[in-house]
């Protein structure tokens, strides 16, 4: 039995809905969600439902038991997350989970600007230590995140934006899913590996902004900014002021690397080449 925990969240459903494609019987896949009338599409498909909260770990142990497979997709809310973590992976360890897959960031660390990030570098640690079979899925940044950093530049044809010329990867949730999905299927193959989960290229800001450019038939100009620029733009627009640290970190440590790679994990996990940026943006930005 599989189960995919956030089931009813956009990487928890296309999981799912990737491993029904890759002909798992429905009555083999499980869903772990709060609230079960959110699920109801869930369990049209035939999908058990568990009903379980990552800030409860009772209810996690209960959800698990008769698990082999445990697809943990990382929390959403990012307040003490690394508390959620651990009762998750506690109450696998409880319930005799044999394996569990889990999505971490690129490059995990805990050093990273991304501080958000360094909750993965934790959880990964507790996977290491619980002696369960993992898989890690160090996933990049999704491409569908993208048009939250551009600002007004779709408008205005100006981005500002502080990744300075660091280059940056971005991939489809899309393909992650599948990833998930067929790492899933065999968890064998893959115990104890760790992915760097990533497109096939790597992008300066300038490049992103030929791509958007190109697929809106628009002239887009990235402006690099200073990190101080950048978040008091932020507050200027009215992000709440305790976000803003965080998401200047995403610029920051995109400005040095964070999410540059040229890894082909997910080109060899999908056994064919990521969609690429200007394949998919149209999609996501429904042109």
């Amino acid at each position: 039995m599989i189960l995919v925990t956030a089931a009813t969240g956009h990487l928890g459903t296309a999981t799912i809905d990737q491993l029904l494609s890759k002909n798992v019987p429905a009555g083999q896949i499980a869903g772990l969600v709060r609230d079960e009338k959110k699920a109801e599409g869930l369990a049209a498909k035939g999908i058990s439902l568990r009903k379980g909260d990552y800030h409860d770990a009772a209810s996690l142990q209960t959800a698990f038991q008769g698990i082999d497979t445990l697809v943990f997709i990382s929390s959403g809310n990012i307040h003490d997350r690394v508390a959620q973590h651990r009762n998750v992976v506690d109450a696998a360890k409880a319930a005799g989970v044999k394996n569990i897959i889990y999505t971490s960031v690129l490059k995990a660390s805990a050093n990273l600007k991304f501080t958000a990030g360094i909750d993965h570098y934790h959880t990964e640690n507790f996977l290491k230590e619980s002696g369960i079979a993992y898989t890690s899925l160090r996933n990049t940044f999704y491409i569908e995140v993208l048009p939250g950093l551009l600002g007004g530049a779709l408008q205005n044809g100006q981005w500002y934006y502080a990744a300075g010329n660091g280059k940056a990867n971005f991939a489809a949730r899309a393909d992650m899913a599948e990833a998930i999905a067929n790492v899933a299927i065999a968890p064998a193959a893959h115990a104890n590996k760790i992915y760097e989960i990533a497109g096939n290229h790597s992008y300066t800001f300038h490049e992103i902004a030929d791509v958007l450019s190109k697929v809106t038939g628009k002239t887009i100009q990235y402006i690099p900014v200073s990190l101080d620029a950048l978040k008091e733009g932020m507050k200027q627009a009215g992000v709440p002021e305790a976000y803003i640290p965080m998401y200047a970190g995403i610029a920051e440590g995109i400005s040095i690397g964070e999410l540059d790679s040229n890894d082909n994990a997910l080109e060899k996990l999908l056994q064919r080449k990521p969609i690429t940026l200007e394949a998919y943006l149209p999609k996501v930005l429904g042109i």
